[in-house]
């Protein structure tokens, strides 16, 4: 029985940030993949906003 509240679900994942590549080097190329917490993604540029995703399409 946790009584504190410390017990934590086992489905979720806490991940920290990640430093992918210099913000004007993004900005110029428009888009840039890196890894991720072991899963490949890419970044993008685009209006002002960043947007990132899965690289891999896992349509079944």
């Amino acid at each position: 029985m946790d009584l504190d509240g410390s017990e934590q679900d086992p489905e979720v994942k806490e991940y920290s940030p990640v430093c992918v590549g210099r913000e004007d080097d993004i900005k110029k190329s428009k888009r840039m993949t890196a890894v991720v917490h072991d899963r490949e993604v890419v970044i993008f540029y685009h209006k002002g906003e960043y947007h990132a995703m899965d690289i891999r399409c896992y349509r079944v």
